[in-house]
């Protein structure tokens, strides 16, 4: 994808657009902004790919990074949502993702609830509240009444043991369609 091979990027969607779309649609709650994101993040991904740094970390954590900051752009600007939701869809948008990714998508998704049940309550809330939830470290702490530095923890601490519980789900995929990305 570096180089520019529009096929690296199809290839990218297949393998991770059932795992964006479910993410962006647990965090803005609507299947159209929700598509709006997945759509986003594939652009960005796309103009940004000269950015991506194999030793900051793998493409799915960089995928759902921009999806997850996406998600949460469109939720803090509340006045736009109405209109984004009249507004009649463009051709050649990216839809769902196909109907064959459905049951990787579907497993994925009761996988990162059983991972996140898994998790220590304090881990979760901290998880819960940053991803789903859009706060920041600062807002998490004064919500729960944490100091800044329990937070951090909990988050570094529960993004450890997700990644350590999901990577097996997440990997495999990846090295299908290793020498695409």
């Amino acid at each position: 994808m570096q180089v520019g091979e529009e096929s690296a990027l199809e290839a990218l969607y297949a393998c991770y657009g059932g795992l964006i779309f479910t993410l962006a649609l647990r965090i803005v709650g609507d299947h159209e902004l929700a598509r709006e994101v997945l759509q986003d993040t594939f652009l960005r991904c796309w103009d940004g790919r000269e950015a991506y740094d194999p030793e900051r970390g793998r493409v799915p954590g960089w995928l759902m990074g921009i999806a997850r900051n996406r998600a949460i752009d469109l939720l803090r600007s509340r006045p736009h949502q109405a209109r984004l939701r009249e507004r009649e869809p463009l051709a050649g948008l990216a839809s769902e993702p196909a109907q064959r990714d459905a049951t990787d998508s579907v497993t994925l998704r009761r996988a990162v609830a059983s991972a996140l049940q898994g998790l220590p309550i304090g881990q979760r809330q901290a998880i819960e509240l940053a991803y789903y939830g859009g706060h920041t470290q600062v807002e998490i702490a004064r919500e729960l009444g944490e100091p800044l530095g329990t937070i951090k923890s909990r988050t570094r601490e529960a993004m450890e043991r997700l990644r350590t519980v999901l990577w097996p789900l997440i990997e495999p995929k990846r090295e299908a369609y290793k020498g695409r990305d």
